[in-house]
């Protein structure tokens, strides 16, 4: 009988202790704890903690970059309530932030970030940057004054609202029109829609269009996002 090849077997080590090697070399870098970073938000829920899914995309919508992301319980409510009151926005899917974060590796739960701090001055020049891009191209393109040319009923009674059903704002707007001190009587009828992130601006659309279609029972439209 030919004696068998011996074959030398690495030395392997632990899935553990391997993660555990990372791990040292992710938390204890500088470099990456307490960056502040660009992204935007998917996957957005709150459940005591807030839970996240930071993503980066390219020009042609591609994902180029992902990570889970923790704002915990201690900070949560103060860093929503002063991003809100600077954007009159609560954080949401969609949304592009700009996040203190540290990176976390977990032997159990895989490599995750901690979010510290929001800045919500970089969102709201954001949204101001997009506000003015419209702007410029509905000039451009002769439209800008279009609505403003439209008569005004003299007792616009009959109101079509688009807001997400639920919505502090359009909760805020019914208790107005109902309180209102001169007694008068107004009817709303809601068009739902998503008022935040990639579905806004095609469900806003298909409400406009649903009402467009029944323009003769309505004397004018307001569109509702942010309130409470």
């Amino acid at each position: 009988n030919m004696p068998l090849p011996t074959v030398d077997t690495p030395q392997g080590i632990s899935l553990h202790d391997y993660l555990s090697r990372i791990r040292r070399n992710i938390n204890g870098d500088p470099e990456l704890q307490q960056q502040w970073v660009i992204a935007e938000i998917s996957d957005f829920r709150v459940n005591r903690h807030c839970y996240m899914q930071l993503v980066e995309k390219d020009a042609q919508g591609n994902t180029r970059a992902t990570i889970k992301a923790t704002l915990w319980q201690s900070s949560y409510y103060f860093i929503q309530s002063k991003f809100s009151q600077v954007t009159g926005q609560q954080l949401g899917n969609g949304m592009k932030v700009m996040l203190c974060l540290s990176a976390n590796m977990s032997e159990q739960y895989g490599l995750s970030a901690n979010v510290s701090d929001i800045s919500p001055e970089y969102t709201l020049g954001d949204m101001q940057r997009i506000r003015r891009e419209i702007l410029e191209r509905l000039s451009r393109e002769g439209i800008i004054d279009m609505n403003r040319e439209l008569p005004i009923p003299l007792n616009p009674q009959r109101i079509a609202v688009i807001s997400a059903a639920g919505a502090a704002g359009y909760g805020d707007f019914c208790n107005q029109l109902a309180g209102n001190k001169h007694g008068l009587v107004f009817y709303t009828c809601l068009f739902a829609a998503s008022m935040q992130g990639k579905d806004t601006a095609p469900t806003v659309i298909r409400a406009l269009e649903r009402i467009n279609d029944h323009c003769d029972m309505f004397d004018l439209i307001v569109i509702i996002r942010g309130g409470g």
